[in-house]
């Protein structure tokens, strides 16, 4: 397993978090992510390397950058 960990941005509270955990790819971490998500945008990490930024688009569609 791999170790990831999740930023999700400032939700309008003041607050961002971080979430930590481990998948067997990116590709999974991806899905992970996404779940956690809850409609906030995010920046997934694998260690110390940016893997992308998700920004919901529209329910069930997300944007990588």
């Amino acid at each position: 397993m791999r170790a990831f960990h999740i930023l999700l941005k400032d939700d309008g509270t003041g607050a961002s978090e971080r979430v930590d955990f481990e998948a067997d790819s990116r590709d999974f971490a991806l899905i992970i992510a996404q779940g956690h998500a809850a409609g906030r945008n995010i920046e997934l990490w694998e260690g110390s390397a940016h893997v992308g930024s998700l920004h919901r688009s529209a329910p069930q569609l997300w944007r990588l950058t």
